[in-house]
């Protein structure tokens, strides 16, 4: 052989290996190969083969969207003021406190949908101050609607509700695959599903881990950090609905056994109490709905928000009570999770885990000004809802750093299992918008174990058919062929151990076209090649002639079935998807065995035994 052919018998060879490596786990027991083997991998299976976790979340977008509009009313407020002010003559930098107060007490803004606020104004003479260039200059994607009496309403537009929610839904999606990535599941299935559903699908998860699966994909960890108002009419507001709770108790006396109102003596404020069990997760979801569902029955004004504090009493290690509390904080975030830069697990002097966090340049600025500027007041670090403590400020809190304690009556493990769940949350980042479960399965394989057998039985068949009619029918030629169709299923089946894919039934079925279409690329060489022979041709000349022919055929066939796999690829899931994946890695492997391997083993073997023919079945 030429010896600046050498390096493709050697490529061919290397190539087989170490396909054969990554093979070879897979078809030995679990656990047979040495620790110190370097392809331990083995074939992972999908969802319909070997069952798993079957997940479908859907995006609360107009959540997120109604956060942002409470964020753009304390700008409108700001706008309005230095309008009135201007037209009542005044300069809005000279204003004192006293005359930004008397300005605002002449309109009120609110939020009445998650993408509209209303503007009402106490005289009608003022509405005209709100014109659509300020609102314009103010937010241009902000629409104003005709003015209706005293009131007018500022819109978002559809465009652009549209455009959040596809941005929020997009954002979610990345953040659920980079949390299950970070379990290092096999071939996880994460899709968007119409606009806002998102479907998960998560093969060979089992026991603990699906636990662990949902609490991860399921915690939101928003993390924020709000101050408490202390204000007398906020303090005093659940002082004020002692009928409405005796109400609820007599509507709903499981839930309202529960709950009652107290004041705490620290912060000063009224609060709703109610009693959990306890030992820690006993009655938690029970006295947090009870709680839920008696503050869906009051109104509190946008601008403030409920946030729920777990509460233990104890007495050395023994718990003596145990309850969910509320506190009113203002709506609007000082600092966010958006300026996390690290999150990591530390520990007190005691021993217990904690999860200490830093902040980014921006984040250390914005929580130095809000601590210097509410010294004396309480800020409640929250992780979406829940409070995880609300320590008062004494001094200025410099540094951009901040900790997230996890106490309770619990073993060091579970705490420190918790925290490290935290950081990784926290390290993925946190979803823009809340996310709902829609349905949670755990699934055995769908197909049952019958069908599964049938439908390997059925891939045998068909595989050792088209292997037997090849060297029948093209002898010699069939057994190259079949040595391509060989290598072809190995070198597929270790790319998927490769690169974490699972083998599906929907992929048995396209290693199985990949198979038929193989065969066809070696019909059509073969066929070439006898064409050429007939026409009194050396085998040499035959053989390059005949692959010449075939190749333009080959390639074509195989580039339409590859754009039909790409389509299937981004616009499917499931099933189909699997389908897809095997397809396109079946068509670039027989492309390379059944035209470049298959023609390494013809050159290898005229070079060798320099026959005056080939056998072909003539």
């Amino acid at each position: 052989m030429n010896k600046r052919k050498m390096w493709r018998p050697i490529l061919v060879v290397l190539m087989t290996a170490l396909a054969a490596l990554y093979v070879l786990p897979s078809l030995v027991p679990e656990g047979a190969m040495p620790g110190w083997y370097p392809f331990a991998k083995r074939l992972s299976f999908g969802l319909d083969l070997q069952g798993g976790l079957e997940l479908r979340y859907t995006v609360d977008y107009k959540k997120a969207i109604g956060e942002n509009l409470l964020r753009t009313r304390e700008a409108v407020i700001e706008v309005l003021v230095n309008a009135l002010a201007r037209q009542d003559g005044k300069a809005p930098e000279a204003l004192s406190d006293d005359d930004k107060k008397a300005l605002q007490d002449r309109f009120r803004v609110e939020r009445v949908d998650f993408d509209t606020l209303k503007v009402t104004f106490t005289n009608e003479g003022d509405v005209e101050v709100l014109t659509s260039d300020l609102v314009d200059e103010l937010r241009s994607d902000l629409v104003r609607q005709p003015p209706s009496g005293h009131e007018v309403l500022l819109q978002l537009s559809e465009v652009r509700v549209a455009a959040i929610r596809d941005e929020v839904v997009n954002q979610t999606l990345d953040v659920i695959r980079k949390r299950i990535e970070a379990f290092g599941l096999v071939e996880p299935d994460v899709r968007k599903n119409g606009d806002t559903d998102i479907d998960i699908q998560l093969p060979g998860v089992r026991g603990q881990q699906v636990e662990e699966v949902r609490n991860r994909i399921g915690q939101t960890a928003r993390l924020a950090f709000r101050i408490v108002d202390r204000a007398p009419e906020t303090a005093d507001f659940f002082k004020g609905q002692m009928e409405a709770l005796a109400a609820f108790q007599e509507k709903f006396p499981e839930k309202g056994r529960l709950l009652r109102i107290e004041r705490d003596p620290t912060t000063t404020q009224w609060f709703v109490r109610a009693d959990a069990g306890l030992r820690p997760g006993t009655g938690d979801a029970l006295a947090k709905n009870a709680l839920l569902s008696f503050l869906k029955t009051l109104r509190l004004s946008d601008d403030h928000m409920v946030g729920f504090e777990m509460v233990e009493r104890r007495e050395g290690n023994i718990v003596q009570e145990r309850y969910w509390r509320t506190h009113i904080v203002w709506a609007t975030a000082k600092v966010t999770g958006d300026h996390l830069t690290r999150a990591m697990v530390l520990f007190e002097q005691q021993g217990e885990p904690y999860v200490s966090l830093e902040f980014d340049a921006a984040g250390a600025r914005q929580f130095e000004e809000v601590t210097e500027q509410n010294v004396g007041e309480y800020m409640a670090i929250m992780l979406d809802d829940e409070i995880n403590s609300a320590p008062v400020i004494r001094e200025r809190i410099g540094g951009g750093r901040a900790k997230i304690t996890l106490g309770g009556a619990r073993h060091p493990r579970e705490v420190l299992r918790e925290a490290q769940s935290l950081v990784t949350v926290l390290t993925h980042g946190a979803y823009k918008a809340p996310v709902h479960k829609v349905h949670d399965f755990v699934v055995g394989p769908s197909l049952g174990s019958d069908t599964i057998r049938a439908g390997v039985i059925a891939l045998v068949v068909a595989v050792a058919a088209v292997f037997l009619f090849m060297l029948i029918y093209y002898r010699g030629a069939g057994l190259v062929a079949d040595l391509g169709l060989v290598l072809n299923v190995l070198f597929i089946v270790a790319i998927l151990i490769g690169f974490n894919a699972a083998l599906t039934m929907p992929g048995l079925a396209g290693i199985v076209l990949t198979i038929g279409m193989a065969v066809d690329a070696n019909v059509l060489i073969s066929e070439r090649i006898r064409e050429e022979m007939r026409l009194g041709k050396g085998p040499r000349a035959s053989l390059e002639a005949g692959y010449g022919k075939a190749f333009s055929a080959i390639f074509d066939s195989n580039l339409t079935t590859a754009i039909a796999g790409v389509v299937l690829l981004n616009f499917s899931s499931g099933p189909v998807y699997g389908f897809a994946v095997t397809l396109l890695i079946g068509i670039v492997c027989t492309v390379v065995t059944q035209v470049w391997v298959t023609r390494v083993i013809y050159d290898g073997y005229l070079d060798r035994f320099h026959p005056e023919r080939l056998s072909m079945g003539i």
